[in-house]
């Protein structure tokens, strides 16, 4: 068995819009080269989401009923999304005040290299 040297990336993604011109870019296809090049089928996925190329729906494919059975172990804890997100929000609303307080918007005292206003020193 040799090995399969791998594709450049801009060659995948011509491959890619190729079929999609064609019309032939279909979760078959994506399936099918992912094995014949040693890609992986979520990364071809994501690569066409990102350059806009729509993946043609084919009749009589059941890929939301062939699942792991394993993929409820492995899902998002919906609990620490939520706290996350909470403890960002609250971050937030305390720079937002910290500026409503200072007079300033708060694009002017975002901080980092690209902040469009040198803080004051306090």
């Amino acid at each position: 068995m040799g090995v399969t040297a791998v594709k450049p990336l801009y060659r995948v993604l011509q491959d890619l819009e190729h079929a999609s011109r064609r019309g032939k870019l279909t979760p078959t296809f994506i399936d099918d080269y992912a094995e014949k090049h040693g890609e992986r089928v979520s990364a071809l996925y994501a690569l066409a989401a990102k350059n806009f190329l729509t993946v043609a729906h084919e009749d009589g494919r059941n890929d939301h009923v062939l699942r792991d059975p394993n993929e409820k172990a492995r899902g998002v804890n919906a609990v620490v999304v939520a706290s996350a997100m909470e403890d960002n929000a609250r971050e937030m609303h305390r720079e937002l005040r910290k500026a409503r307080d200072d007079g300033r918007p708060y694009a002017l005292r975002k901080p980092g290299k690209n902040a469009f206003f040198v803080r004051k020193a306090d």
